[in-house]
């Protein structure tokens, strides 16, 4: 039945830019199956954290950032990070990534206790914490 769907959509063509009209209906279902509140569609990975920080930092009225060395988010510039040569400062993870798109990441060693400790220090600076709970770089 899911073929069956799935080509019967594709007789209407694929839709560039905008949304799908399903998409509304879908992500009510999805919210009603699952008991999410929100639903939202990306292209990518990379759109999906872009907005998501977008989100946490226009919600929290914070900037920082906490991600995880060895981590994979996307190729967005505000989180090609590593961390930098002082505590809580991050540095580009590659040339042409300006110093100021990072400026508010901090880079934490992933499964560290004492990086546990820097959230709960930070935490009413953060606006989000970025987790890959299994490491695509470390399996």
């Amino acid at each position: 039945f899911v073929l069956t769907a799935i080509q019967q959509q594709m007789q209407h063509g694929i839709g560039l830019g905008m949304q799908s009209n399903i998409a509304a209906e879908t992500a009510a279902l999805i919210c009603e199956m699952t008991g999410v509140e929100r639903v939202a569609f990306s292209n990518t990975g990379t759109e999906a954290i872009m907005a998501a920080v977008r989100i946490a930092r226009s919600r929290t009225k914070r900037q920082k950032i906490v991600m995880f060395a060895g981590s994979y988010h996307g190729t967005f510039d505000g989180i090609l990070a590593r961390a930098g040569e002082e505590a809580g400062t991050a540095e580009p993870l590659s040339l042409g990534t300006l110093s100021g798109m990072v400026e508010d990441v901090i880079v934490l060693t992933y499964g560290a206790e004492e990086s546990l400790e820097i959230i709960a220090e930070q935490a009413n600076n953060l606006a989000a914490v970025l987790v890959e709970p299994v490491q695509s770089r470390k399996p």
